[in-house]
């Protein structure tokens, strides 16, 4: 089996969309992240769900997490509504490039393992013959195909 037969074509993303809206694709869609692309559908980025939830948590309180205890219940509960005004491209102007996580259309399950493995990342970005993106690969389904052909 190769990624590309794995690959689904959710968890694409512009850098035009709001944050708010990417976290709301990640719950509804069950995923890890998303593939951030350009407009010609080449991959730039991974946004995952921990760095969104890194983004909705104040600086003062990354700072001491004891504060963090001080803040009601109801106000904690709605720590995403800051986001709604936050770009997907603000968010990567901000923050320092992480490693892409892609495998090619062609990728064997062991390779796209390796690469998941390596980068310590629970999806990937498959890209196609012509550089842009197919769609996600996460490691549930690699898991779960490996599972099937045993």
């Amino acid at each position: 089996m190769i990624a590309k037969q794995l690959a689904q074509p959710v968890g694409l993303v512009t850098t035009s969309d709001s944050v708010h809206d990417v976290a709301r694709r990640m719950v509804d869609e069950g995923l890890p992240g998303l593939a951030v692309v350009a407009d010609d559908g080449r991959p730039l980025a991974v946004l995952p769900a921990s760095q969104v939830l890194g983004l909705a948590v104040p600086a003062y309180i990354k700072d001491d997490p004891s504060l963090a205890r001080v803040v009601d219940e109801a106000s904690a509960d709605r720590l995403i509504d800051g986001l709604a005004s936050l770009t997907v491209q603000g968010v990567l102007d901000d923050a320092e490039p992480d490693l892409l996580g892609t495998v090619p259309h062609d990728a064997t399950l062991l390779e796209v393992a390796c690469v998941m493995s390596q980068l310590r990342v629970s999806f990937l970005v498959v890209s196609g013959p012509d550089g842009k993106a197919l769609g996600t690969i996460t490691a549930q389904s690699v898991l779960g195909a490996s599972l099937s052909q045993a």
